[in-house]
Protein backbone atom coordinates (compact mmCIF):
# COMPACT_ATOMS: atom_id res chain seq x y z
CA UNK A 1 0.00 0.00 0.00
CA UNK A 2 1.33 3.41 -0.96
CA UNK A 3 -1.60 5.52 0.58
CA UNK A 4 0.55 8.59 1.23
CA UNK A 5 0.67 9.32 -2.49
CA UNK A 6 -2.65 8.15 -3.11
CA UNK A 7 -3.99 11.29 -0.75
CA UNK A 8 -3.67 14.07 -3.25
CA UNK A 9 -4.78 13.54 -6.42
CA UNK A 10 -8.57 14.64 -6.56
CA UNK A 11 -8.20 17.55 -4.14
CA UNK A 12 -4.79 18.94 -6.31
CA UNK A 13 -7.19 18.32 -9.75
CA UNK A 14 -10.22 20.14 -7.97
CA UNK A 15 -7.64 23.14 -7.41
CA UNK A 16 -5.90 22.77 -10.82
CA UNK A 17 -9.00 23.59 -12.49
CA UNK A 18 -10.26 26.39 -10.69
CA UNK A 19 -13.13 24.87 -8.14
CA UNK A 20 -11.38 27.30 -5.29
CA UNK A 21 -12.21 30.73 -7.02
CA UNK A 22 -15.87 29.91 -7.39
CA UNK A 23 -18.81 31.54 -4.98
CA UNK A 24 -19.35 28.74 -2.75
CA UNK A 25 -15.77 27.80 -2.08
CA UNK A 26 -15.04 28.66 1.06
CA UNK A 27 -18.20 25.96 1.96
CA UNK A 28 -18.06 22.47 3.39
CA UNK A 29 -20.95 20.30 2.97
CA UNK A 30 -21.39 17.22 4.86
CA UNK A 31 -23.64 15.05 2.29
CA UNK A 32 -25.31 12.02 3.90
CA UNK A 33 -27.72 12.35 0.08
CA UNK A 34 -28.80 9.40 -1.85
CA UNK A 35 -30.79 8.49 -4.97
CA UNK A 36 -31.54 12.09 -6.75
CA UNK A 37 -33.44 15.06 -4.38
CA UNK A 38 -30.72 15.33 -2.24
CA UNK A 39 -27.01 14.31 -4.36
CA UNK A 40 -28.96 17.02 -7.16
CA UNK A 41 -29.38 19.77 -4.15
CA UNK A 42 -25.59 18.66 -3.31
CA UNK A 43 -24.54 19.03 -6.93
CA UNK A 44 -25.92 22.36 -7.11
CA UNK A 45 -23.88 23.50 -4.48
CA UNK A 46 -20.31 21.52 -6.06
CA UNK A 47 -20.98 23.18 -9.39
CA UNK A 48 -20.36 26.22 -7.80
CA UNK A 49 -17.04 25.14 -5.77
CA UNK A 50 -18.48 23.98 -2.54
CA UNK A 51 -16.37 21.41 -0.86
CA UNK A 52 -19.04 18.26 -0.78
CA UNK A 53 -18.15 15.23 0.97
CA UNK A 54 -20.69 12.70 -0.02
CA UNK A 55 -20.64 10.42 2.79
CA UNK A 56 -21.33 6.73 1.86
CA UNK A 57 -21.42 3.21 3.81
CA UNK A 58 -18.54 0.77 3.07
CA UNK A 59 -19.32 -1.86 0.41
CA UNK A 60 -22.40 -0.44 -1.10
CA UNK A 61 -22.46 3.65 -1.17
CA UNK A 62 -25.33 5.56 -2.12
CA UNK A 63 -27.93 3.64 -3.95
CA UNK A 64 -28.20 5.14 -7.11
CA UNK A 65 -24.75 3.11 -8.02
CA UNK A 66 -26.38 -0.08 -8.83
CA UNK A 67 -28.59 1.19 -11.42
CA UNK A 68 -27.36 -0.07 -15.14
CA UNK A 69 -26.23 0.86 -17.65
CA UNK A 70 -22.55 1.41 -16.14
CA UNK A 71 -19.54 2.64 -17.99
CA UNK A 72 -16.27 2.41 -15.64
CA UNK A 73 -18.05 1.07 -12.73
CA UNK A 74 -20.19 4.47 -12.48
CA UNK A 75 -23.67 3.91 -13.09
CA UNK A 76 -24.99 6.73 -15.25
CA UNK A 77 -27.70 7.19 -12.92
CA UNK A 78 -25.71 8.57 -10.17
CA UNK A 79 -22.73 10.13 -12.24
CA UNK A 80 -25.91 12.37 -13.42
CA UNK A 81 -26.29 14.31 -10.17
CA UNK A 82 -22.94 13.90 -8.41
CA UNK A 83 -20.16 15.21 -10.25
CA UNK A 84 -17.87 17.98 -8.93
CA UNK A 85 -18.34 16.21 -5.46
CA UNK A 86 -15.56 13.80 -3.06
CA UNK A 87 -16.73 10.20 -1.88
CA UNK A 88 -15.83 9.18 1.77
CA UNK A 89 -16.63 5.77 2.80
CA UNK A 90 -16.73 5.30 6.52
CA UNK A 91 -19.27 3.16 8.66
CA UNK A 92 -20.23 5.76 10.96
CA UNK A 93 -22.26 2.94 12.99
CA UNK A 94 -18.62 1.67 14.60
CA UNK A 95 -16.98 4.18 17.09
CA UNK A 96 -14.01 4.95 15.22
CA UNK A 97 -16.36 6.43 12.36
CA UNK A 98 -18.56 8.34 14.07
CA UNK A 99 -15.64 10.28 15.54
CA UNK A 100 -13.77 11.01 12.07
CA UNK A 101 -17.50 11.75 11.40
CA UNK A 102 -17.91 14.05 14.10
CA UNK A 103 -14.84 15.79 13.34
CA UNK A 104 -15.56 16.70 9.08
CA UNK A 105 -18.96 17.86 10.97
CA UNK A 106 -17.43 20.33 13.20
CA UNK A 107 -15.24 22.00 10.53
CA UNK A 108 -18.50 21.95 7.88
CA UNK A 109 -20.70 25.08 7.60
CA UNK A 110 -23.47 22.26 5.50
CA UNK A 111 -25.44 18.99 6.68
CA UNK A 112 -27.62 17.67 4.08
CA UNK A 113 -29.50 14.51 4.15
CA UNK A 114 -32.50 12.62 2.49
CA UNK A 115 -33.35 9.89 5.14
CA UNK A 116 -36.65 9.91 6.65
CA UNK A 117 -37.59 11.60 9.79
CA UNK A 118 -35.98 9.67 12.85
CA UNK A 119 -32.91 8.23 11.23
CA UNK A 120 -30.48 10.92 12.00
CA UNK A 121 -31.78 10.68 15.53
CA UNK A 122 -30.83 6.95 15.87
CA UNK A 123 -27.47 7.46 14.11
CA UNK A 124 -27.06 10.65 16.78
CA UNK A 125 -26.75 13.13 14.07
CA UNK A 126 -29.95 14.74 15.09
CA UNK A 127 -29.85 18.86 14.34
CA UNK A 128 -29.06 19.14 17.61
CA UNK A 129 -26.47 16.98 18.13
CA UNK A 130 -24.66 18.43 15.18
CA UNK A 131 -25.33 21.96 16.96
CA UNK A 132 -22.80 20.78 19.78
CA UNK A 133 -19.84 20.03 17.19
CA UNK A 134 -20.70 23.10 15.08
CA UNK A 135 -23.14 25.82 16.94
CA UNK A 136 -23.36 27.99 13.39
CA UNK A 137 -24.01 24.43 11.07
CA UNK A 138 -26.89 24.57 8.51
CA UNK A 139 -28.85 21.59 8.83
CA UNK A 140 -31.00 20.87 5.65
CA UNK A 141 -32.58 18.21 5.99
CA UNK A 142 -35.21 16.29 2.93
CA UNK A 143 -37.97 14.06 2.92
CA UNK A 144 -41.15 12.85 1.23
CA UNK A 145 -43.78 14.82 3.27
CA UNK A 146 -41.53 16.58 5.83
CA UNK A 147 -40.55 16.67 9.52
CA UNK A 148 -44.18 16.90 10.85
CA UNK A 149 -47.78 15.93 10.14
CA UNK A 150 -49.57 12.94 9.57
CA UNK A 151 -47.66 11.82 6.44
CA UNK A 152 -44.31 12.52 8.47
CA UNK A 153 -43.40 8.75 8.73
CA UNK A 154 -44.53 7.26 5.00
CA UNK A 155 -41.92 6.37 2.48
CA UNK A 156 -42.23 8.55 -0.95
CA UNK A 157 -40.59 8.58 -3.99
CA UNK A 158 -41.23 10.60 -7.05
CA UNK A 159 -44.25 8.35 -8.56
CA UNK A 160 -46.20 8.69 -5.01
CA UNK A 161 -45.54 12.17 -4.87
CA UNK A 162 -46.48 12.94 -8.03
CA UNK A 163 -49.43 11.40 -7.45
CA UNK A 164 -50.48 12.90 -3.97
CA UNK A 165 -48.92 16.58 -5.29
CA UNK A 166 -51.80 17.00 -7.67
CA UNK A 167 -49.43 16.95 -11.12
CA UNK A 168 -50.79 13.66 -12.16
CA UNK A 169 -54.50 14.60 -11.80
CA UNK A 170 -53.47 17.05 -14.40
CA UNK A 171 -51.22 14.78 -16.79
CA UNK A 172 -52.52 12.44 -19.38
CA UNK A 173 -55.09 12.07 -22.33
CA UNK A 174 -58.76 13.33 -21.49
CA UNK A 175 -60.70 10.67 -19.90
CA UNK A 176 -57.52 8.53 -20.02
CA UNK A 177 -55.29 6.90 -16.86
CA UNK A 178 -53.76 9.34 -14.90
CA UNK A 179 -49.72 9.77 -16.23
CA UNK A 180 -46.34 10.10 -14.29
CA UNK A 181 -44.54 12.73 -15.85
CA UNK A 182 -41.70 11.43 -17.91
CA UNK A 183 -38.69 13.32 -15.57
CA UNK A 184 -38.50 12.69 -11.76
CA UNK A 185 -40.09 16.00 -11.12
CA UNK A 186 -40.74 15.15 -7.58
CA UNK A 187 -36.95 14.74 -6.68
CA UNK A 188 -35.45 17.56 -8.91
CA UNK A 189 -37.42 20.01 -7.77
CA UNK A 190 -37.50 19.68 -4.35
CA UNK A 191 -33.59 19.25 -4.97
CA UNK A 192 -33.62 22.94 -6.22
CA UNK A 193 -35.89 24.39 -3.62
CA UNK A 194 -33.21 22.40 -0.41
CA UNK A 195 -30.16 24.14 -2.73
CA UNK A 196 -31.35 27.79 -3.01
CA UNK A 197 -32.74 27.41 0.66
CA UNK A 198 -29.09 26.17 1.89
CA UNK A 199 -27.64 29.04 -0.09
CA UNK A 200 -30.13 31.97 1.56
CA UNK A 201 -28.88 30.26 4.92
CA UNK A 202 -25.45 30.81 4.51
CA UNK A 203 -26.16 34.73 3.28
CA UNK A 204 -28.29 34.92 6.63
CA UNK A 205 -25.43 33.12 8.71
CA UNK A 206 -23.08 35.91 7.13
CA UNK A 207 -25.56 38.69 8.27
CA UNK A 208 -26.68 36.99 12.00
CA UNK A 209 -23.41 34.51 12.50
CA UNK A 210 -26.24 31.39 13.31
CA UNK A 211 -27.29 28.66 11.62
CA UNK A 212 -30.46 27.22 10.68
CA UNK A 213 -32.58 24.22 10.18
CA UNK A 214 -34.15 23.61 7.11
CA UNK A 215 -36.51 21.30 6.22
CA UNK A 216 -37.57 20.90 2.32
CA UNK A 217 -40.59 18.14 1.84
CA UNK A 218 -41.16 16.28 -1.69
CA UNK A 219 -44.45 17.03 -1.11
CA UNK A 220 -44.41 20.36 -0.08
CA UNK A 221 -42.36 21.85 -3.17
CA UNK A 222 -44.03 19.83 -5.73
CA UNK A 223 -47.70 21.22 -4.32
CA UNK A 224 -46.30 24.63 -4.65
CA UNK A 225 -45.85 24.30 -8.13
CA UNK A 226 -49.59 23.64 -8.76
CA UNK A 227 -49.73 27.22 -8.46
CA UNK A 228 -52.92 28.84 -10.48
CA UNK A 229 -54.39 25.79 -10.42
CA UNK A 230 -55.52 26.39 -6.76
CA UNK A 231 -57.05 29.61 -6.76
CA UNK A 232 -58.39 28.26 -10.54
CA UNK A 233 -60.51 25.79 -8.38
CA UNK A 234 -61.18 28.34 -5.21
CA UNK A 235 -62.67 30.70 -8.37
CA UNK A 236 -64.84 28.44 -10.33
CA UNK A 237 -65.40 25.54 -8.02
CA UNK A 238 -64.01 23.20 -10.89
CA UNK A 239 -61.54 20.59 -10.85
CA UNK A 240 -59.39 20.89 -13.99
CA UNK A 241 -58.96 17.54 -15.64
CA UNK A 242 -56.33 15.83 -17.82
CA UNK A 243 -56.65 16.78 -21.14
CA UNK A 244 -53.54 16.16 -22.64
CA UNK A 245 -50.90 18.90 -23.80
CA UNK A 246 -53.78 21.08 -23.68
CA UNK A 247 -54.08 24.29 -21.24
CA UNK A 248 -57.43 24.59 -19.52
CA UNK A 249 -57.66 28.42 -20.13
CA UNK A 250 -54.96 29.46 -22.78
CA UNK A 251 -56.64 28.14 -26.13
CA UNK A 252 -55.06 26.79 -28.07
CA UNK A 253 -51.25 25.60 -26.56
CA UNK A 254 -50.51 22.01 -27.16
CA UNK A 255 -48.95 19.27 -29.69
CA UNK A 256 -50.33 18.70 -32.90
CA UNK A 257 -49.44 16.09 -35.33
CA UNK A 258 -48.05 17.18 -38.67
CA UNK A 259 -46.65 15.49 -42.12
CA UNK A 260 -43.95 13.81 -39.97
CA UNK A 261 -44.11 14.19 -36.42
CA UNK A 262 -45.26 16.63 -33.93
CA UNK A 263 -45.43 20.72 -33.16
CA UNK A 264 -46.39 22.17 -30.10
CA UNK A 265 -47.95 26.06 -30.81
CA UNK A 266 -49.19 28.25 -27.72
CA UNK A 267 -51.11 31.10 -28.77
CA UNK A 268 -51.03 32.46 -25.34
CA UNK A 269 -52.52 36.50 -26.09
CA UNK A 270 -54.21 37.14 -28.71
CA UNK A 271 -51.28 39.22 -30.43
CA UNK A 272 -50.36 35.60 -30.85
CA UNK A 273 -53.51 34.26 -31.76
CA UNK A 274 -53.76 36.75 -34.48
CA UNK A 275 -50.00 35.61 -35.58
CA UNK A 276 -50.91 32.00 -35.60
CA UNK A 277 -53.99 32.72 -38.27
CA UNK A 278 -52.17 34.64 -40.47
CA UNK A 279 -49.27 31.91 -40.34
CA UNK A 280 -51.90 29.50 -41.41
CA UNK A 281 -53.45 31.01 -43.92
CA UNK A 282 -57.16 31.36 -41.63
CA UNK A 283 -57.36 34.98 -41.02
CA UNK A 284 -61.00 34.10 -41.48
CA UNK A 285 -60.80 32.87 -38.14
CA UNK A 286 -59.96 36.49 -36.61
CA UNK A 287 -63.92 37.30 -37.19
CA UNK A 288 -64.94 33.89 -36.28
CA UNK A 289 -67.38 34.63 -33.17
CA UNK A 290 -66.53 31.36 -31.52
CA UNK A 291 -62.55 32.23 -32.33
CA UNK A 292 -62.48 35.84 -31.06
CA UNK A 293 -61.59 35.29 -27.15
CA UNK A 294 -59.67 33.26 -25.02
CA UNK A 295 -62.67 32.31 -23.06
CA UNK A 296 -64.70 31.69 -26.65
CA UNK A 297 -61.80 29.60 -27.87
CA UNK A 298 -61.83 27.69 -24.80
CA UNK A 299 -65.62 26.72 -25.11
CA UNK A 300 -64.90 25.96 -28.50
CA UNK A 301 -61.79 24.30 -28.04
CA UNK A 302 -62.65 20.77 -29.85
CA UNK A 303 -63.60 22.04 -32.75
CA UNK A 304 -60.73 24.47 -32.99
CA UNK A 305 -57.98 21.50 -32.31
CA UNK A 306 -59.60 19.18 -34.90
CA UNK A 307 -59.27 22.33 -37.04
CA UNK A 308 -55.67 22.56 -36.47
CA UNK A 309 -54.89 19.33 -36.68
CA UNK A 310 -56.22 19.37 -40.14
CA UNK A 311 -54.24 22.41 -41.00
CA UNK A 312 -51.47 21.42 -39.69
CA UNK A 313 -50.80 17.87 -41.01
CA UNK A 314 -50.89 19.99 -44.27
CA UNK A 315 -46.80 19.74 -44.19
CA UNK A 316 -43.86 18.76 -42.07
CA UNK A 317 -42.60 19.96 -38.83
CA UNK A 318 -39.91 21.37 -40.17
CA UNK A 319 -42.07 23.27 -42.39
CA UNK A 320 -43.74 24.64 -39.67
CA UNK A 321 -41.24 25.88 -37.58
CA UNK A 322 -39.78 28.13 -40.25
CA UNK A 323 -43.27 29.67 -41.53
CA UNK A 324 -44.09 30.27 -37.57
CA UNK A 325 -40.51 31.47 -36.88
CA UNK A 326 -40.95 33.94 -39.15
CA UNK A 327 -44.70 35.19 -38.34
CA UNK A 328 -43.52 35.52 -34.41
CA UNK A 329 -45.76 32.50 -33.22
CA UNK A 330 -44.44 30.59 -30.41
CA UNK A 331 -43.85 27.25 -31.39
CA UNK A 332 -41.80 24.30 -31.23
CA UNK A 333 -40.99 20.92 -32.26
CA UNK A 334 -41.42 17.73 -29.75
CA UNK A 335 -37.61 16.87 -29.28
CA UNK A 336 -36.33 13.67 -27.87
CA UNK A 337 -32.80 12.94 -26.04
CA UNK A 338 -30.79 12.24 -29.30
CA UNK A 339 -32.17 15.04 -30.77
CA UNK A 340 -31.29 17.53 -27.78
CA UNK A 341 -27.58 16.39 -27.31
CA UNK A 342 -27.16 17.44 -31.22
CA UNK A 343 -29.09 20.74 -30.92
CA UNK A 344 -27.38 23.76 -31.95
CA UNK A 345 -28.62 26.05 -28.82
CA UNK A 346 -27.66 23.01 -26.40
CA UNK A 347 -23.97 22.92 -27.67
CA UNK A 348 -24.41 26.81 -28.47
CA UNK A 349 -25.17 27.21 -24.64
CA UNK A 350 -23.15 24.53 -23.50
CA UNK A 351 -25.48 22.87 -21.86
CA UNK A 352 -23.65 19.60 -21.78
CA UNK A 353 -20.72 18.99 -20.67
CA UNK A 354 -18.23 15.36 -20.00
CA UNK A 355 -18.05 14.02 -16.97
CA UNK A 356 -14.85 12.33 -17.11
CA UNK A 357 -16.12 8.66 -17.01
CA UNK A 358 -16.05 6.64 -20.35
CA UNK A 359 -18.48 8.60 -23.26
CA UNK A 360 -20.78 9.54 -20.46
CA UNK A 361 -22.30 13.97 -20.85
CA UNK A 362 -24.96 15.00 -18.79
CA UNK A 363 -26.68 18.71 -18.76
CA UNK A 364 -24.03 21.44 -16.65
CA UNK A 365 -25.42 24.35 -14.48
CA UNK A 366 -28.44 26.52 -16.65
CA UNK A 367 -27.83 29.26 -15.16
CA UNK A 368 -24.89 31.14 -16.29
CA UNK A 369 -23.06 34.02 -14.21
CA UNK A 370 -20.77 36.46 -16.33
CA UNK A 371 -16.69 35.61 -15.79
CA UNK A 372 -17.85 32.37 -13.68
CA UNK A 373 -17.23 29.24 -16.20
CA UNK A 374 -19.29 25.50 -15.95
CA UNK A 375 -16.52 22.87 -15.27
CA UNK A 376 -16.34 19.45 -14.40
CA UNK A 377 -13.44 19.19 -12.24
CA UNK A 378 -14.42 16.50 -10.44
CA UNK A 379 -15.78 13.28 -12.16
CA UNK A 380 -18.41 11.80 -10.21
CA UNK A 381 -16.25 9.41 -8.03
CA UNK A 382 -15.56 5.82 -7.17
CA UNK A 383 -17.13 4.52 -3.84
CA UNK A 384 -14.19 5.92 -1.14
CA UNK A 385 -12.43 7.26 -3.72
CA UNK A 386 -11.37 10.41 -1.61
CA UNK A 387 -12.00 8.71 1.91
CA UNK A 388 -7.73 8.72 2.67
CA UNK A 389 -7.20 11.94 1.09
CA UNK A 390 -10.56 14.23 2.94
CA UNK A 391 -9.82 12.72 6.16
CA UNK A 392 -6.51 13.43 6.23
CA UNK A 393 -7.07 17.22 5.20
CA UNK A 394 -9.55 17.75 7.86
CA UNK A 395 -7.18 16.17 10.46
CA UNK A 396 -9.39 12.39 11.05
CA UNK A 397 -6.15 10.35 10.19
CA UNK A 398 -2.37 10.67 9.80
CA UNK A 399 -1.58 8.44 6.71
CA UNK A 400 1.82 8.61 7.12
CA UNK A 401 2.04 8.22 10.78
CA UNK A 402 -0.31 5.13 11.06
CA UNK A 403 -0.83 3.49 8.04
CA UNK A 404 -0.88 -0.28 9.41
CA UNK A 405 -3.99 1.47 11.54
CA UNK A 406 -5.55 2.26 8.63
CA UNK A 407 -5.52 -1.23 7.27
CA UNK A 408 -6.89 -2.34 10.25
CA UNK A 409 -10.10 -0.28 9.85
CA UNK A 410 -10.03 -0.94 6.00
CA UNK A 411 -10.15 -4.94 7.09
CA UNK A 412 -12.87 -4.09 9.70
CA UNK A 413 -15.38 -2.61 7.12
CA UNK A 414 -14.23 1.28 9.03
CA UNK A 415 -13.66 2.80 6.07
CA UNK A 416 -12.93 1.97 2.53
CA UNK A 417 -10.57 3.52 -0.29
CA UNK A 418 -8.67 2.33 -3.16
CA UNK A 419 -5.48 2.54 -1.78
CA UNK A 420 -6.49 0.19 0.81
CA UNK A 421 -7.41 -3.46 1.43
CA UNK A 422 -10.79 -4.90 1.02
CA UNK A 423 -12.85 -5.24 3.94
CA UNK A 424 -13.12 -9.00 5.67
CA UNK A 425 -16.06 -8.31 7.46
CA UNK A 426 -19.08 -5.30 6.83
CA UNK A 427 -20.90 -3.39 9.03
CA UNK A 428 -21.08 -4.61 12.68
CA UNK A 429 -17.36 -5.46 12.70
CA UNK A 430 -14.89 -3.62 15.45
CA UNK A 431 -11.90 -1.95 14.54
CA UNK A 432 -8.36 -3.63 16.15
CA UNK A 433 -6.58 -0.86 17.38
CA UNK A 434 -2.54 -1.12 17.43
CA UNK A 435 -1.28 -1.51 21.28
Amino acid sequence: MNAATETKGRAGQRVAQGAQRLPLSDVVVIDFTHVIAGPFAAMILADLGATVIKIETPERGDTARGTPPHEDGISHFFAAVNRNKQSVAINIKTADGKRMLDKLIAQADVVLHNFRPGVMEKLGLAYEDCLKLKPDLIYCAISGFGQDGPLRDRPAFDGVIQAMAGLMSLTGEAGGAPVRAGLSVGDYIPGLYAAFAMAIALRERDRSGKGQFIDVSNFDCLFNIMGYYIPHYELTGKVTERNGGAHPTVVPMGGFPTADGYIVVAAFNQTFWRNLCKALGKTEWLDDPRFVSLSTRAKHSALLFAELSIALKMKTTAEWEKIFDAGDVPCGPVLNVADLINHPQIKHRRLTGRLGVGRMSAPMRPVKYRGIEQDVWLSPPQLGEDTLAVLEKFGCIDVAKDPQQLELWARAGVIQDPALPPAEHTEGGKAKRKN
